[in-house]
């Protein structure tokens, strides 16, 4: 090992000072220990409300018209919304049920245009959710232009 320089030998720890803090420290007494904590078991029937049911069970590739964010000036807007089931490995969730991805058109000022898109992703609900997803993006790109 490397011997250190004279200016940089440790002091013997006899000759160190001690902060008074320090002092007090070493001489407190110990800390009690916190008392045993109670454990709390719940029965099933004790636990909160259960989950409620769904409004209205979703229709799987049948798409509709749902109500969009207001305008600034207040006036209503429609958006077609359609769910899709997903396919593969993700088709199902842990407990068995459908997984669905829900597909939204731009925001119309007029119903007539939202049952327009309706009718345009049902019919690309049949070639499944890709389908149905690029459907989306082509009509938010003509609403906005685009295209």
């Amino acid at each position: 090992s490397r011997r250190r320089s004279r200016s940089r030998r440790r002091s013997d720890s006899r000759d160190r000072y001690q902060s008074p803090s320090r002092e007090r420290r070493r001489y407190s007494p110990r800390r009690r220990a916190s008392p045993p904590r109670r454990v709390v078991s719940r029965s099933p029937a004790k636990r909160g409300n259960p989950k409620p049911a769904p409004a209205d069970a979703p229709e799987i590739g049948k798409a509709r018209i749902v109500d969009g964010a207001l305008l600034n000036t207040g006036e209503k807007t429609y958006q077609a919304e359609i769910l899709v089931a997903r396919e593969g490995a993700d088709a199902l969730n842990h407990s068995g049920n459908v997984r669905t991805i829900a597909c939204r058109g731009p925001s119309r000022s007029s119903q007539d245009e939202a049952a327009e898109d309706c009718r345009k992703f049902e019919e690309a609900a049949k070639e499944g959710p890709k389908a149905c997803r690029m459907m989306a993006q082509q009509l938010q790109k003509t609403k906005k232009g685009r295209m």
